[in-house]
């Protein structure tokens, strides 16, 4: 006699699996799903159809090593960041590179992907905007402190590229040309710290040292001789040290007095104008910046300066024609934080309705200008 059929199975409850034959035990790398559930819902079994190809194992097994492209866009962020004063963000996304020496980020560590490869994938760029970082977060002792430790690493270097080495000291034949462009290379890398060590020290008022530090560049950038003097005679003008400022001036004088370019005698021309205006000798002034003008009508340091010495001079209308015209003959160039803040301060001495000629700034700002511009600058608050 047949036997009686069973009662039938109750409907699975919420997230248990219909009855049936036990699922499998999962192993490693095996399917989550039971077989049984696994034929309700996909129709034929595994069996039935033809292995799936395997995963890529560039996506999830063995993921591409860091590479110099890859950090040079990484510098571009983080530079851009920091152009925009996001100097929290920035520290942040620099966090995961630790004090860029991790093994991970030289060559040698993938000697399968760089054969033969040697040094750091970290743009030397990329080392000093994470040295300057910090004096931006109001840390510039730190800053001091980084910059310092690639002078020591530029220095060694240097040292072993002069005894016949290579730059990490090893034995190799380097020939004289190789030899000669690396010297060259870390040279001028160790002008670039040395910069930014004058700035850090000249932001921290330390002026002593970052005169010194200037001065130290001019040995690894002689041509640059005549900028860098000027730019120290700047500084004691700045702290009211006039006679100081007056024999780096001369110095000036002396190192360009052979030269017969026109960037030789406005830097000449510029230096006495500063001097004057030092010892609030605005009219002298005027007339050095007015001969700077005639070499160069579009020199913006020389239009700003000079009209500023017009508004000492008493002559307000003189002083804001120049700053107007230069500004609407030509925004682009002139669209510069110092001479707006120059420009709003005569608005506001020359009448109640500064405010509306602030908005019309505003509006050439934000046609010209891109994200990075301090508004600040035009006092509308």
């Amino acid at each position: 006699n047949p036997r009686p059929a069973p009662p039938p199975a109750p409907p699975p409850g919420p997230g248990l699996l219909p009855r049936g034959p036990p699922p499998a035990r999962v192993e490693k790398g095996g399917t989550l799903f039971s077989a049984a559930l696994f034929r309700s819902r996909k129709g034929p079994s595994q069996s039935d159809r033809p292995p799936a190809p395997p995963p890529p194992k560039s996506i999830f097994f063995s993921p591409p090593p860091p590479d110099r492209f890859k950090n040079s866009l990484w510098f571009v962020r983080l530079a851009l960041l920091v152009k925009l004063g996001l100097f929290q963000n920035a520290e942040v996304e620099f966090e995961p590179f630790g004090n860029l020496d991790q093994p991970d980020l030289y060559y040698e560590y993938y000697p399968h992907v760089y054969p033969g490869r040697r040094g750091s994938m970290v743009p030397f760029s990329m080392r000093i905007l994470h040295a300057e970082l910090q004096q931006y977060l109001g840390n510039p002792q730190e800053s001091l402190d980084r910059l310092h430790r690639m002078k020591t690493i530029c220095n060694q270097i240097l040292s072993n590229l002069e005894r016949g080495f290579t730059e990490d000291g090893s034995l190799s034949n380097l020939t004289q040309e190789n030899r000669q462009a690396s010297v060259q290379l870390w040279r001028s890398r160790l002008a670039r710290v040395m910069y930014s060590v004058a700035n850090c020290l000249l932001m921290m008022k330390d002026y002593v040292l970052a005169v010194d530090a200037y001065q130290s560049v001019i040995k690894y950038h002689p041509e640059q001789e005549p900028q860098l003097l000027s730019g120290i005679g700047r500084i004691f003008l700045q702290i009211g040290d006039i006679k100081t400022a007056e024999k780096y001036f001369q110095d000036v004088e002396k190192v360009t007095q052979n030269s017969n370019g026109s960037q030789s005698r406005i830097m000449v021309l510029m230096n006495r104008a500063f001097l004057h205006l030092g010892q609030n000798n605005f009219g002298e002034a005027h007339r050095f910046f007015t001969e700077i003008l005639k070499i160069d009508p579009a020199n913006a340091v020389a239009n700003n300066n000079a009209a500023v010495c017009l508004l000492y001079l008493g002559k307000l209308k003189d002083s804001l024609r120049q700053l107007e015209g230069m500004v609407r003959r030509d925004p682009q160039p002139y669209l510069h934080e110092s001479i707006l803040f120059n420009l709003t301060t005569m608005y506001e001495l020359e009448s109640s309705r500064s405010s509306q000629k602030k908005q019309l700034l505003l509006r050439a700002v934000a046609a010209e200008e891109g994200d990075g511009f301090n508004t600040q600058c035009l006092k509308l608050g």
